[in-house]
């Protein structure tokens, strides 16, 4: 039988196994030996297959965190745009609520000017009454309707203040 070098400590010839300086014709532990080196390449196999399961379990997280990333991008793209168009609404009916309450104002400016004159022509028509001792009955109509006008503004009045 030929000399076979495995490595520089162990070798395999006619009379048996050198394993360093140490010579043994022991087919036990040639069988050992083999067996060892079967586990240790085995375990080396092993060891491949769980390095690679590892990669494989990596790229299916980073894939699985990628798809999350872009899932919260477009959630938050969508939050965004939903609370821009909250704040557009609520702009619109603030400005709507604001100009209503400037048109409501005015209004009743309006009427209390309103009222404001009648009370005027009012006591203009009583000094006049009074002072030249008139009570005609076209003035008392006009007095009648002047309240009456009055009357009706301060309804406005009190409606628009209560809405």
């Amino acid at each position: 039988m030929r000399s076979v070098k495995k490595s520089g400590h162990i070798k395999v010839d006619k009379t048996g196994i050198s394993i360093g300086a140490k010579k043994s014709s022991d087919l036990k532990q040639v069988t050992e030996i083999i067996k060892v080196g079967g586990d240790v390449i085995k375990s080396s196999f092993d060891l491949f297959k769980e390095i690679e399961k590892t990669k494989q379990i990596a790229i299916e997280a980073q894939t699985r965190i990628t798809e999350s990333n872009n899932l919260l991008t477009a959630e938050l793209a969508r939050f965004e745009k939903d609370m821009l168009e909250i704040q557009r609404n609520f702009e619109i009916e603030f400005k709507k609520l604001d100009d209503d309450f400037k048109l409501r104002n005015r209004q009743l400016d309006l009427i209390e000017k309103l009222i404001d004159k009648i009370d005027k022509i009012e006591i203009e028509i009583k000094i006049y009454q009074e002072k030249d001792g008139l009570t005609s009955e076209s003035v008392m109509k006009l007095f009648e309707q002047l309240h009456q006008q009055k009357l009706t503004y301060m309804n406005n009045l009190v409606l628009l203040g209560q809405n």
